[in-house]
């Protein structure tokens, strides 16, 4: 399954994992409300992920510092 991080912010990507296993503990699912689930994880359509994030560049302008931004 691959699980891919997006920037939610400028859409840029952050990072891929390719796993066997989806192991949703591990990765940090399970401590999501299930609204916040709804707002950072979508399926892509091709039987992975896609977790919205934040990327680098984003995190240093004003809008990545906006910390309720970052939260919801």
């Amino acid at each position: 399954m691959r699980v891919r991080y997006v920037c939610d912010v400028c859409g840029a990507s952050v990072g891929d994992l390719h796993l066997d296993v989806l192991d949703e503990q591990r990765l940090g699912f399970t401590a999501l409300t299930p609204e916040e689930r709804a707002d950072i994880i979508r399926p892509d359509g091709a039987g992975g992920l896609i977790v919205a994030s934040v990327c680098a560049d984003c995190a240093d302008t004003d809008t990545g510092r906006d910390q309720e931004r970052l939260i919801h």
